[in-house]
């Protein structure tokens, strides 16, 4: 659920358990690991979520001959991969979760490719975006960017100078020089940890360069009272996530969360709320409610792939090591939300626009069926940060009305052609709490380490403990991970 960085788009134990802590960060696995056949007898694995993490760690286990059960909350699978369709009109949908999928995240590729999923890029190629700042309207293409002098903020002559590719690459010289590996549980390197401390645009100063180029490059996701993200997070994406295009699946990206459920079958019990996990030296048991009946379930360990704002509210995680207790208590993690619009009339297109625009607002706006040529269709507004928190307050009535206000200031016309629409607030959300984790000052050397660490029968997976917050791939990956650490037992 990330904004590109570039100029059109730029995370009860007994204390028999907590010796686990000294354990060496474990490494990035990779798609080409041959951990695959079991190596031990078959074990009984309860999973917490069927989101892509539990999904993608009960199919692999699952295939090793393990005995797999997931445990759902909600009636559906694919947590914050969420697709809403059935609700517009003419069969059109539109991912108000995960959207984009970058072509270099060779996990969800792997999984894309397994099920025979179509690909379309997100972006359109055709017709001019937006950039809307401190109330100018720049407009620009795909293939060529409108000048930096056009951008109302205070660039010095030698940063305007430079351009686009200039500012994208000169300002992170210092972290290029020892980037290391971003995808290791164990980065940053020491050379470079000490930038942990310092948001993009203190980072900036430091480098010498002008704030500004912060509100240039991060239009579209920074708030206006300046972001507390890390450095360190912010190179680790461009690093991982921002090489490439990115793509989206033809249909709604949940068909991929959807055909690895169907193939996983009975194994996951929905509508299953988690209530405690403790766990002894023989196994663990999971107290859970279905239909108000608690029951317990027992096994040889456990995968937790609960966001963290969920499972911080969790009793068991009192009985975690404290260094564990605050990582899940402490890490970022951001309120994003996204109001889909359904317009008679797709008016923007007369005026030459594709229906993309990012704003510091902040915001991103765009047509989930750019390349349909139907009239009717739809413009979605992704809501960030302070004013996403706004939308906690709000009734849907008044969500969209501000929506639809922000949408009308930056492609006008809006009214005349609204027929209504969809809204999704990801921190009001009783299975997620979140949109996605994101390393704040110090979370990166201080807290992340700590969050993909098993403590005894208990293991993690999920975005946030993973190198790739926000995304399907860190979700995927993390998966396969858990999944190693259990059947190397």
């Amino acid at each position: 659920m990330k904004n590109s960085f570039t100029r059109r788009d730029f995370i009860k134990l007994s204390s028999l358990f907590t010796a686990s802590m000294a354990v060496k960060p474990l490494h990035a696995l990779s798609i080409s690991d041959p951990w695959q056949q079991r190596y031990g007898t078959p074990q009984k694995i309860i999973i917490l979520g069927a989101g892509m993490a539990g999904l993608s760690a009960g199919m692999e286990l699952q295939k090793l001959g393990h005995q797999v059960q997931i445990i759902e909350g909600q009636l559906r699978a694919g947590g914050r991969v969420f697709t809403a369709r059935n609700m517009f009109a003419d069969g059109l949908y539109a991912d108000v979760g995960a959207a984009r999928i970058p072509e270099n995240h060779d996990w969800t590729m792997k999984y894309i490719k397994q099920y025979g999923l179509q690909l379309i890029p997100f972006n359109p190629s055709e017709n001019d975006y937006l950039h809307v700042i401190n109330g100018k309207k720049i407009r620009y293409t795909s293939s060529k960017p409108a000048d930096l002098k056009e951008y109302p903020v205070a660039l010095s002559a030698g940063e305007l100078e430079m351009g686009w590719a200039g500012l994208s690459t000169n300002p992170f010289a210092a972290l290029v020089a020892n980037v290391g590996n971003p995808a290791e549980s164990s980065w940053p390197p020491s050379a470079i940890a000490h930038f942990d401390k310092l948001s993009f645009k203190e980072y900036l100063i430091d480098q010498k360069f002008s704030p500004a180029v912060a509100d240039l490059l991060m239009l579209g996701w920074e708030d206006k009272r300046g972001m507390d993200m890390s450095i360190l997070e912010l190179f680790r994406e461009l690093n991982l996530s921002f090489r490439g295009a990115r793509n989206k699946i033809v249909g709604g990206n949940d068909l991929l969360p959807r055909a690895i459920a169907n193939e996983l079958g009975g194994i996951i019990q929905y509508g299953t709320k988690v209530i405690d996990v403790e766990q002894d030296e023989s196994g663990v048991t999971v107290t859970v409610v279905k239909d108000g009946e608690r029951t317990t379930l027992r096994g040889d360990r456990v995968i937790c792939t609960f966001a963290l704002p969920v499972l911080k509210k969790m009793d068991f995680v009192k009985s975690l090591s404290p260094q564990k207790q605050r990582a899940i208590n402490e890490m970022g993690y951001w309120n994003l939300s996204r109001t889909v619009m359904q317009v008679s009339d797709r008016y923007w297109k007369a005026e030459g626009f594709n229906g993309f625009a990012a704003t510091d607002q902040p915001s991103e706006i765009w047509d989930p069926h750019y390349k349909s040529s139907a009239k009717r269709g739809l413009i979605a507004a992704y809501i960030k940060h302070t004013d996403s928190q706004l939308f906690l307050k709000m009734t849907d009535a008044e969500r969209y009305s501000f929506s639809a206000k922000h949408i009308n200031s930056v492609f006008g016309g809006l009214h005349q052609y609204l027929e209504g629409g969809y809204t999704k607030c990801w921190g009001e959300d009783p299975w997620a709490g979140c949109a996605h984790s994101i390393g704040n000052r110090n979370n990166m050397t201080e807290l992340l380490p700590q969050l993909s660490k098993a403590e005894g029968r208990i293991h993690f997976a999920g975005e946030h403990a993973s190198a790739y917050h926000g995304w399907i791939q860190g979700a995927i990956e993390s998966g396969n991970r858990a999944a190693k650490e259990i059947n190397s037992f």
